[in-house]
């Protein structure tokens, strides 16, 4: 499996970066792009990174945040024919509490104007070979604390954001299975519960994506999520020698406590990185 970062966070030298994620994946003869960032960025970083987004079979959304799903535009004049997978409920309506309450979801016209194109799931769904999309995430652990401050808009209320709009990806390959996620709002220990379930008896390669294990409050003094890192910790345990790849929406503190912890295993998401898993 061939993995990029088409866009995270991280600064690389001639390339964008920004608040958003955007990965490039080639697995089991389909090529998929998990993930649209925030801006048309992705694109620009692409070519650099010899991605040619017009020949990719498939699109996924993981949520319903503008930090994955801002370059659908793009995505669209420069693919014509891919379809874009969603879970049902990411065109939601849905914020931010900064000092003030802003809005955070995906661009409601976009979606509407491009809706031939997408596929809402409600169920687990192998989109292609090997390739599955997950919907039935259990709620066996707390969510993240980093989902504090993040809501949502229901019946003209404002209510805590208990993403049932978010999905992820498992890439089910001969030697075991690779777990990919946005955020992992709804906990990346009870994402990790629903793939055991699900392959019970595949070898676990990779788990790669954010994970949102910092306080969101704490925005220039973030508070590490203890109780979910070490959940995390567990389930790795559980699970064999499974490598981390993480950055996004993680934290530094976290990351760095992460790397204290699984050495070699954890690697720190960039922009630009283009491996082999």
């Amino acid at each position: 499996m061939r993995f990029v970062v088409l866009i995270e966070n991280s600064p690389c030298l001639n390339m964008y970066n920004e608040h958003g994620l955007s990965l490039y994946i080639e697995a089991n003869g389909s090529r998929i792009i998990f993930d649209l960032g925030q801006t048309s960025n992705f694109s620009h970083n692409a070519k650099h990174l010899n991605v040619d987004i017009s020949a990719i079979d498939l699109a996924i959304i993981s949520h319903g945040h503008y930090d994955h799903g801002g370059g659908l535009p793009c995505f669209m004049e420069l693919n014509r024919n891919a379809p874009v997978y969603l879970r049902h409920g990411a065109d939601g309506l849905y914020y931010v509490n900064r000092h003030n309450l802003e809005y955070i979801g995906l661009n409601q016209e976009i979606l509407s104007s491009n809706n031939h194109r997408l596929i809402w799931l409600e169920r687990n769904e192998e989109i292609a070979p090997g390739i599955h999309l997950i919907t039935c995430i259990p709620q066996c652990e707390p969510q993240p604390l980093g989902n504090s401050g993040l809501s949502m808009r229901k019946n003209d209320e404002i209510i805590q954001d208990d993403f049932t709009h978010e999905l992820f990806c498992i890439i089910e390959e001969e030697d075991g299975i690779t777990l990919i996620t946005g955020c992992g709002h709804s906990g990346i220990s009870n994402m990790m519960i629903a793939a055991k379930d699900q392959f019970p008896s595949h070898e676990l390669k990779a788990v790669i994506g954010g994970l949102h294990l910092t306080d969101g409050d704490g925005i220039n003094n973030p508070v590490i999520d203890e109780e979910a890192i070490g959940s995390l910790f567990k389930k790795l345990s559980e699970w064999g020698n499974a490598r981390l790849i993480t950055g996004h929406c993680t934290g530094d503190k976290t990351i760095n406590l992460l790397s204290e912890k699984l050495g070699k295993r954890l690697i720190r998401m960039s922009t630009g990185m283009d491996i082999m898993l």
